[in-house]
C-alpha cells in the first residue's frame, strides 16, 4: 500500500502531539500480511488501520470521514503501487486513540479504501504511516503479533546488531519518500538498494531495471502472474525464484521472489532503488524502527 501526499501540503499541516505511557505494547492482526490495528477516531469505533511504514500521511476511509463529519479541505493526489491515479482531500482536527497512545492535533489524507477493503477482505478504515510513527520508537513483533513503542531504545548502547540473525542500519530515505533503504542487500551476488515496506503483503519485488540487470527478464516474462493491490488500483507481477539473498550478514538463501511488470516505482529514476521488501519477509524478524535515532534493526526469530 502507497500513499504520497503533496509536499506543499504536508509542510502547512502541524506535526501531531502525543500522549502516552512511557512504553506501550499493542496487539495487531495479520490478516493477509498485513498489520491491522484497531483504534478509535474521536471517540468513534474502533476502527481498522494498517501500519504502513511508506505511507507519507495518515489516511481515513472517505466513508468514515463523512460519518464522523470530518471538514473536507484542499485535494491531495497519492502515489504508489497501482497503475491509476487517485485524489482525496485534507482532513484536520482528528484524535487517534490506538490501544493506550492517544494521537491529538492530528493532520490526515481522507481517501476512498473500498477497493483496498476489498483486497484485504475486511472493512479498512485508515493507514497509519510516517506521521504518526515519526519521532517515535516502534518495534514490530510478527511472531507474537505485538507493535511495542518506547520512550528509549531497546537496545543498550554496546549491545552487537551485526551477525547471521541481526542487522541494523541508517534509516535514510531517497528522494522524496519516507520508505527505509537498506543499501546492503545482495541478490544473486549484485548488490542493491532495497526498501523496506510494512505496508507490503509481498516478499522481495524486484524491479524493472533490477530484473534487466540481473538477467532474469525472460523468467519475469514467463513467470506465474501475480496480482497486487494499492492505492492506484492493481500492479501486474509474476513469481519466480533467485539463488540467494543477504541481508547485509543475515544469509536468506534461495527464495521466492515477484518481479514488477506494471505499477511499481513508474515515477521513480532508473537504478534509484532495486526493489522492495515487505511483510512476507520481514514476518520473520523484529523489527525495530528508531525514528529518533535514526536506526533500523532486524532480529531474526529463526532457530
Amino acid at each position: 500500500m502507497r500513499l504520497g501526499v503533496s509536499a506543499f501540503l504536508i509542510a502547512s499541516w502541524l506535526l501531531p502531539t502525543f500522549a502516552s505511557d512511557s512504553n506501550l505494547e499493542i496487539p495487531f492482526d495479520f490478516i493477509h500480511n498485513q498489520i491491522v490495528l484497531r483504534g478509535m477516531l474521536n471517540g468513534h469505533g474502533p476502527y481498522s488501520f494498517i501500519l504502513d511504514s511508506g505511507t507519507r500521511a495518515t489516511t481515513i476511509d472517505l466513508q468514515v470521514a463523512r460519518e464522523l463529519g470530518l471538514p473536507l479541505g484542499a485535494q491531495v493526489t497519492s502515489k504508489g503501487v497501482g497503475a491509476g491515479h487517485a485524489a482525496g482531500r485534507a482532513t484536520t482536527f482528528v484524535e487517534l486513540c490506538v490501544g493506550s497512545l492517544v494521537v491529538r492535533r492530528l493532520d490526515a489524507a481522507v481517501f476512498d479504501l473500498s477497493g483496498v477493503s476489498r483486497t484485504l477482505g475486511r472493512p479498512l478504515h485508515g493507514v497509519l504511516g510516517f506521521g504518526f510513527l515519526d519521532s517515535r520508537i516502534a518495534q514490530i513483533d510478527y511472531f507474537q503479533r505485538r507493535v511495542r513503542f518506547y520512550e528509549e531504545s531497546p537496545f543498550s548502547r554496546n549491545a552487537r546488531r551485526e551477525d547471521g540473525k541481526s542487522i541494523s542500519f541508517p534509516m535514510q530515505f531517497h528522494s522524496q519518500s519516507v520508505l527505509p533503504v537498506l543499501e546492503g542487500c545482495f541478490v544473486n551476488g549484485m548488490r542493491l538498494m532495497v526498501t523496506l515496506d510494512t505496508g507490503s503483503s509481498l516478499g522481495l519485488v524486484l524491479f524493472p531495471y533490477t530484473i534487466e540487470r540481473l538477467g532474469l527478464a525472460e523468467l519475469a516474462r514467463t513467470g506465474i502472474p501475480m496480482e497486487a493491490a494499492g492505492y492506484l488500483g492493481e500492479a501486474r507481477l509474476t513469481k519466480g525464484w533467485v539463488k540467494s539473498v543477504m541481508l547485509k550478514t543475515i544469509d536468506l538463501g534461495a527464495i521466492e521472489v515477484a518481479y514488477a511488470r506494471k505499477g511499481y516505482a513508474t515515477d521513480e529514476n532508473r537504478g534509484q532503488r532495486g526493489g522492495s521488501i515487505g511483510n512476507a519477509i520481514l514476518q520473520d524478524f523484529v523489527v525495530t524502527l528508531d525514528y529518533r535515532a535514526g536506526i533500523v534493526t532486524l532480529q531474526s526469530v529463526s532457530e
